[in-house]
């Protein structure tokens, strides 16, 4: 009878007006509804270097095996975060890095400008409690001290379904005061070759699987073969996620005429893209996919000794160098206006 009785009481209890709810309801209530449907949600692309204040992204590392989601927004936009595009074509941009250099240097919490002049460090902002929907996880993040960054790095693996939308919300007063950014679940990246090589006088062609039909997502690629030169240059591509894409031999060539030392690295992401401007700069947001990729440069071997190379090529062990080369004996071994060095190399 009494346990009757306590049902009942229950029962009166959740469906009183002035309780707020009960088993999944409090879900219901304390979210407000946003769009579920992929095809319908607002993606207004990634911010342009030159504003971009910071952002949003949730990762899923194919390479390593994790998902997780980090970010962080400033009060200004870091300069040298802003690259230098030396050419650009076909969706594919070579971008060199910026050295600014400021005379007096610059005092502690300030930075060297894009005029060479001394501005005030930006630096990380709270936006207050940001609600993330949509993964395998409803999150609530709060920033992290020090430096207002949020992170989360518990999610299981595969983070977030396919084709479900993901939204981080911030309700109240932060820095930036209520916003929105959206992204759409992805498909598991898979290129279709281990290794991209590189050539001289060639286009690179690019392959993966490609996503199912409808699919928003877009392909980043970013490539750096001159690790250890004093002006690099990286290599990136923003195109569309068709399941082919081409590196044009002008892009290429460039990338490997400016130099080739140490290591080259690759990384090719599938991601959705959302935006939001706002009166300090730019916000993004990506749900992305992620692989590491081998890259090889024809003509160049990388090694760090001699049994890296294959003879009578040896190891150039210089850690700025770190390419395996073919010694001269004389300057007939060399094309002009190239001459051998007393160390035995063409220079």
């Amino acid at each position: 009878m009494k346990r009757r009785s306590l049902l009942a009481f229950l029962s009166l209890v959740c469906l009183s007006p002035w309780v707020g709810a009960c088993e999944d309801d409090p879900k219901k209530i304390e979210d407000p509804p946003y769009e579920q449907d992929p095809t319908k949600v607002a993606l207004r692309g990634a911010c342009a270097e030159a504003d971009r204040l910071g952002g949003f992204q949730v990762q899923m590392n194919e390479s390593q095996g994790y998902t997780a989601l980090d970010g962080v927004v400033r009060d200004g936009v870091m300069p040298g975060t802003i690259p230098e595009v030396v050419l650009s074509e076909g969706g594919c941009r070579l971008l060199g890095r910026r050295n600014l250099f400021c005379d007096p240097a610059c005092q502690p919490g300030f930075t060297c400008g894009l005029e060479e002049t001394c501005v005030p460090m930006p630096t990380g902002q709270d936006l207050g409690t940001l609600l993330v929907r949509g993964l395998v996880e409803r999150l609530e993040l709060v920033a992290l001290s020090p430096g207002s960054s949020y992170s989360y790095t518990r999610l299981t693996h595969p983070g977030f379904e396919v084709n479900d939308v993901i939204q981080v919300l911030a309700r109240d007063g932060g820095f930036l005061g209520p916003f929105a950014l959206h992204g759409v679940g992805v498909t598991s990246l898979v290129p279709a070759e281990d290794t991209w090589t590189l050539r001289r006088g060639e286009a690179l062609e690019l392959a993966w699987d490609a996503p199912p039909e409808g699919a928003r997502s877009r392909i980043v690629v970013e490539i750096n073969v001159d690790q250890h030169g004093l002006t690099p240059l990286t290599l990136t591509c923003n195109l569309p996620d068709t399941g082919s894409g081409v590196v044009p031999q002008t892009i290429i060539d460039a990338l490997i005429d400016a130099g080739v030392t140490g290591f080259p690295t690759g990384r090719v992401t599938r991601r959705t893209e959302d935006a939001l401007g706002v009166d300090q700069g730019c916000v993004d947001f990506f749900v992305t996919s992620v692989r590491l990729m081998p890259i090889a440069v024809a003509g160049f071997t990388p090694c760090t000794d001699h049994d890296d190379c294959t003879p009578p090529e040896v190891c150039d062990t210089d850690p700025q160098v770190q390419q395996c080369y073919l010694p001269c004996d004389g300057p007939e071994d060399c094309t002009a206006p190239a001459t051998c060095s007393p160390e035995g190399k063409c220079r």
